[in-house]
């Protein structure tokens, strides 16, 4: 019987539980801003789908696979025979959910997905300002 490696056993369980956590979840809030380099009828689509997956209530993960599969589809008959990279960026209040589309000339497509928690930031002015490492430095 194999021994598992006492350096590296165990390494990626501990690690996959927070990407595990944060694709699971479901989006709350409302959708500030979406950010795009796709063409506008894609675009279009791709919003409509991933509005309707959060509102019916669907994990992050499947929320991005809907709309890959629904709406970043054309890109491959779009584009047939051409080089295309573009991405789409949700931002909910306490959400960032990306997806980026890496289409090839011979008619192959890669997609990819990105998910963050937006931090929140105290309000407070001075800060920035006061918590400046070099805020008593002289210029000399």
């Amino acid at each position: 019987m194999a021994q598992a490696c006492k350096a590296t056993g165990g390494a990626g369980l501990s690690h996959s539980r927070g990407y595990e956590d944060a694709v699971n979840a479901k989006i709350s809030g409302e959708l500030n801003e979406v950010e795009s380099t796709l063409p506008e009828n894609i675009k279009d689509r791709a919003l409509s789908v991933f509005k309707s997956a959060v509102s019916e209530k669907y994990p992050i993960i499947q929320a991005v696979e809907k709309v890959q599969k629904e709406a970043l589809g054309e890109i491959e008959t779009v584009f047939k025979g051409q080089r295309f990279k573009g991405f789409i960026k949700f931002y909910f209040d306490s959400w960032l959910v990306t997806i980026s589309v890496n289409k090839f000339g011979n008619g192959s497509a890669q997609f990819s997905a990105g998910v963050g928690q937006k931090k929140l930031v105290c309000p407070d002015p001075f800060m920035g300002r006061l918590s400046d490492p070099n805020m008593n430095r002289s210029l000399t």
